[in-house]
């Protein structure tokens, strides 16, 4: 869950690498990844596949030394984990020692892994990596990716299955006359994901720099970045995978390939107000909710919260009154730190007629972390762990090894740039609900915020104590048949 006006690091950034000292320009050896290749080409999680990757060297002298090929799996390309300042990216498979490689030859080094259930899985392969023993005359050119996408039949998407949402989809996949605000953190629009699932404003034409729906805003296709003050979340401040993430859960496409979300057929509108670390401003997200109310959102999605119970200025508590009055469904997290507050959700999940979210785990039962009390909701699925606790376990995770029981633990999801990795917390509870909301609006779009909301509630699978599970883990195959029937 993001905490307004603190900083919250997102997750994942590389190892770090120390330069070696350059040869003279044009003399000595130049190492380079050649091919990576995976065998059996098209593997399944659990497959154990042999990756052989080939150097060469292409400089003008031997290389006469020892050094070392390491193959690793990345979660995002470089450039995304280093400006974001993320805690965890390249995650270490092995590595192997070549002897001396002589100019124009080539040298193959070979591991076996089994293969780990993530949508895609980016191997890379380093030269001369871990001690840069070599000098040589381009170290630019010693690192290869190579991507593997895995079929997502075989990826247990153990979230759609607690909340039957995959029953759910036999009736519907959601309809794109839905339209769902992530208000948020921005969303990675081009994701394979989610391009064809955000929400194109009809009446604007894009890149023609004129306001032409004439709602104060220029070329607002997809949204607004009111962090940035432009049209796009993917200019100027780069964006972390906490909106993209979000939108995931709620409408990833049904595709076949990746994954596949709670309402994959609903639109995305993109209203951002939070930085890459997870601050904002109040203002900033009044500004976001009013846009998302005035331009035909019917769902909006809040997947952050003040700290604890503290009450947040009043002007946001007047802008979710407004939404309200408008017939919007609000739904935000109930909070993260339930050890400390479990008898509270957090503003503005607290907001009287704001659909409060609080987490389940894997087992289907609330989580420790997940804040409640009377003013909780419902539950849905957020992983094993909050997430400022997956934070703080991946800034010390070193090797895939160490990574693998914890991506077990999550909800994957897309990450900016075309990535995929683990989510947690009330911040993936949240979106759950979203989803299903959408889908009850899609069979019966009829429904004023209240009737939906009711159905949501009425047909939530109870469990006890009320004050931690409010009426019970969402259930979209019985809110969408309730809403299929009528109210």
């Amino acid at each position: 869950m993001r905490t307004i006006a603190k900083a919250l690091v997102g997750v994942l950034v590389g190892i770090l690498w120390a330069g070696g000292v350059l040869a003279q320009f044009g003399q000595g050896p130049d190492l380079i990844v050649q091919g990576i290749k995976v065998t059996p080409e098209n593997p399944k999680p659990g497959d154990v596949v042999t990756i052989a990757v080939t150097v060469a060297n292409v400089g003008n002298e031997d290389v006469s030394s020892s050094f070392f090929v390491c193959i690793s799996v990345n979660l995002m390309p470089d450039v995304v984990a280093t400006e974001l300042g993320l805690p965890l990216n390249e995650l270490l498979l092995g590595r192997d020692q070549v002897r001396r490689l002589e100019r124009n030859r080539q040298a193959t080094v070979t591991l076996q892994w089994q293969i780990a259930e993530l949508p895609l899985i980016r191997f890379r392969a380093s030269v001369d990596c871990a001690f840069n023993q070599v000098r040589e005359q381009n170290e630019e050119n010693n690192r290869l990716e190579q991507p593997l996408r895995i079929e997502e039949r075989y990826i247990n998407q153990w979230w759609l299955d607690q909340i039957q949402a995959r029953q759910a989809h036999e009736i519907t996949l959601g309809s794109p006359e839905i339209v769902v605000a992530v208000l948020d953190s921005g969303v990675d629009w081009q994701h394979p994901e989610l391009i064809n699932n955000m929400w194109v404003n009809p009446k604007e034409i894009p890149d023609n720099n004129k306001d032409d729906d004439g709602n104060g805003f220029i070329d607002d296709i997809h949204g607004w970045d009111f962090y940035d003050n432009d049209n796009d979340s993917l200019e100027g401040t780069t964006i972390d995978f906490h909106g993209t993430s979000v939108a995931g859960i709620i409408a990833n496409a049904a595709d076949n390939i990746g994954l596949t979300g709670v309402a994959p057929k609903v639109k995305i509108m993109d209203v951002r107000a939070f930085d890459p670390k997870g601050r904002a401003t109040v203002d900033t997200i009044v500004k976001a909710l009013d846009y998302a109310v005035a331009n035909g959102a019917r769902i909006v999605n809040m997947s952050f919260g003040g700290l604890g119970c503290f009450e947040l200025p009043g002007q946001l508590r007047q802008a979710v009154e407004r939404a309200l009055d408008k017939d919007v469904l609000l739904v935000a997290a109930a909070g993260n730190f339930g050890e400390a507050f479990p008898s509270c959700v957090s503003y503005p999940a607290a907001y009287p007629g704001v659909i409060a979210v609080g987490a389940t785990g894997t087992d289907g039962n609330v989580t420790s972390y997940s804040q409640g009390g009377s003013k909780l909701d419902v539950v849905a699925p957020g992983g094993d762990i909050s997430y400022e606790k997956f934070l703080e376990l991946a800034a010390k995770i070193e090797n895939f090894e160490q990574f693998l029981p914890l991506l077990k633990t999550a909800i994957l999801t897309p990450y900016p740039f075309g990535g995929y990795g683990p989510f947690f917390g009330t911040s993936a509870a949240a979106p759950h609900v979203s989803g299903v909301l959408a889908l009850i609006l899609s069979v019966n779009p009829k429904l004023s915020a209240n009737e939906a909301a009711f159905i949501l509630r009425s047909t939530a699978t109870g469990r006890s104590p009320r004050s931690r599970y409010g009426y019970g883990v969402v259930n979209a195959l019985r809110a969408v048949q309730q809403a299929k029937g009528g109210f």
